[in-house]
This record gives C-alpha cells, sequence and structure tokens, in this order.
C-alpha cells in the first residue's frame, strides 16, 4: 500500500493534469478514504482483517462512498459520489502494483475471493521514493503558480 501521502500526491498530480477543478477536496478525500476506513480497524483488532478487507476493494468503496454521499444535498449527491469514488479508484490504481508477503486485496469482492496484484514493488517502497514525491508536486506546483502568473 502506497503511504496516504503518496496517495494524497497522486491525487493532487492528477488533479493538475485533468480539468477537474470543483469538488477537488472530495476527490482528495476519496484518493484517503479505502486505507481510513479499513486500516483502523485492522490496527486495532488485527483479528478482524478478513472482515475488512472488502472494505478495500472497489464495491466497498462504493458502498461507503454513496452512503457518505447521503450526508449532502439530493442536488450534490451525484457529484459528491463521483468525486469520492474517483479518488478511491485512483488509490486502488496504485494499490494494484503493490507485492504482497500473504494474500493481497480482492479487487473482484463480492464476485471473486482470489487476491490479485501486479507486485512491482513492496509497500515500504513508497516511503523511500516519498523525497521524489515531494519534488514531483513541488515543480508541478511551482509550473502551475508561474502560468498562473504570466
Amino acid at each position: 500500500m502506497p503511504d496516504l501521502v503518496t496517495h494524497l500526491a497522486s491525487a493532487y498530480l492528477f488533479k493538475k493534469f485533468t480539468r477537474l477543478s470543483r469538488g477537488v477536496v472530495l476527490f482528495y478525500l476519496g484518493a484517503l478514504l479505502p486505507d481510513l476506513v479499513s486500516r483502523p480497524l485492522h490496527i486495532v483488532w488485527p483479528a478482524i482483517y478478513p472482515a475488512t478487507q472488502p472494505l478495500h476493494s472497489p464495491v466497498g468503496a462504493f458502498l461507503y462512498c454513496w452512503l457518505i454521499s447521503l450526508f449532502f444535498r439530493s442536488d450534490q449527491r451525484k457529484s459528491v459520489f463521483f468525486l469520492l469514488f474517483g479518488g478511491s479508484l485512483l488509490h486502488f490504481f496504485l494499490d494494484i502494483f503493490q507485492k504482497h508477503l500473504v494474500g493481497g486485496y480482492l479487487w473482484l469482492f463480492p464476485f471473486s475471493l482470489r487476491p490479485f496484484s501486479f507486485g512491482y514493488f513492496w509497500p515500504e517502497d513508497a516511503l523511500r521514493v516519498l523525497p521524489y514525491t515531494f519534488l514531483m508536486v513541488l515543480i508541478v506546483f511551482l509550473i502551475s503558480a508561474w502560468r498562473k502568473k504570466q
């Protein structure tokens, strides 16, 4: 799992290279939600891991993004849901590339209980490249600030 900073940085970079402008905070939140919803339970009660695994899947994200969107006005719910779920899908896109010692993420839950990943990097590798992630975000931020000035 890339760390939360990496997920947030990827959401920021995604926003900068697309036309996403309204509700960007919800998109950022969506990029963090899969870990924020599933990890605390797993950390506090490690034995509950099998029950929290579906929370870190597209179907789980669909459900809690939909639930969160219900707290907004009815005319905002659709856009809130898509921003949250879009951020979650970006989160899953990054997570699918990591290696696992045991198991993995249930991407096709409830249709399949078989974990899948491409296995390109270990979870702790995200911390090793964090300075480069910060540098990339800083460069993009400075370029976009410079462009706005022009």
